[in-house]
């Protein structure tokens, strides 16, 4: 198994990359404000590698105030975005909409967060949009005809991650632009389903799993979805639980009411459970483990009816 230096070693690469392309207007050296204030994100990203805890919420509760710093070193050199180049631009839109998106993940786990997680939610999508705008030939304004420029993965299942999970908090705006997010999930299959342990498969489930069939949803299509994504990366525990939530249990307009197939949910959980954490994406997995929780008691809770 790679160690976590294997990890941020390739950090360092992929920062050192985007130094390169910098316009020259930006000068290569250490004082730079735009360049400091991307190191200081990506230290602050990177201490997810460094967080010892046996206990999910344990793990979260940690790394949540270094998602809000980096997310607020990032945000400084966008504030001009003239001084970066392109490829630099994206990097940290990217980021921005991914950390957005992570947050709001933990803050669903805690309690009376709803207004704090559509703020994360709608920052996160609209950094994403910002990535996606980098790509000439796209218009949000004809979205579904000019969504096939758009080549960068990252952008397209974060910005997608972000929006249909705000929309799920959005009944009507959901039911005007499920077909948007479906199509940034097939756009980013098309260009890398392999990307961050096949996240684009599992939006897609959990999208086809909770939406109702006259809207689009197709239960068996959804687990599909998540079988092809087991294939891709079975170690990344967020497949398991999304598989239960979304395929496992039976929905409402995206509120759980019923158990669709409890050995199905039983063995996944199970095995999140019990699987180590590993080293490449402890966020996602401790997150994983955190939400594997609560489907239990949900679990119990809907059997015991």
């Amino acid at each position: 198994m790679r160690s976590r230096y294997f990890y941020l070693a390739a950090s360092c690469l992929i920062f050192c990359s985007i130094l390169l392309t910098l316009p020259f207007a930006v000068p290569l050296v250490s004082g730079n404000p735009a360049i400091q204030s991307i190191a200081q994100g990506d230290q602050a990203y990177n201490q997810r590698f460094d967080i010892e805890t046996d206990e999910p919420m344990e793990f979260l509760k940690a790394y949540k105030p270094h998602i809000e710093r980096a997310i607020g070193y990032y945000a400084i050199p966008i504030q001009d975005p003239s001084t970066l180049s392109i490829q630099s631009q994206a990097y940290v839109y990217n980021r921005l909409a991914q950390l957005n998106y992570e947050l709001a993940k933990v803050l669903i786990l805690e309690e009376g967060k709803e207004q704090e997680i559509t703020d994360a939610l709608v920052q996160g999508k609209e950094y994403g949009f910002m990535s996606l705008e980098l790509h000439s030939g796209f218009d949000r304004e004809r979205f579904i005809d000019t969504l096939n420029w758009v080549k960068d993965v990252a952008a397209l299942v974060w910005t997608a991650d972000c929006w249909g999970t705000w929309l799920g908090y959005n009944p009507i705006e959901g039911f005007l632009n499920l077909s948007k997010v479906k199509k940034m999930y097939e756009q980013a299959i098309a260009v890398d389903e392999y990307f961050w342990g096949g996240s684009s498969h599992i939006g897609l489930g959990a999208l086809l799993g909770t939406t109702p069939s006259m809207l689009g949803g197709d239960p068996q299509e959804a687990q599909e979805q998540f079988k092809r994504a087991l294939e891709i990366d079975p170690d990344y525990l967020p497949t398991s639980v999304v598989y239960a939530e979304s395929y496992g249990f039976t929905h409402f307009f995206g509120t759980r009411n019923g158990i669709r197939n409890r050995q199905l949910i039983e063995e996944r959980l199970t095995f999140v459970t019990e699987a180590p954490v590993g080293e490449e994406r402890p966020f996602w997995n401790w997150e994983a483990k955190a939400e594997a929780e609560l489907l239990w008691s949900e679990l119990e809770r809907f059997s015991s009816r």
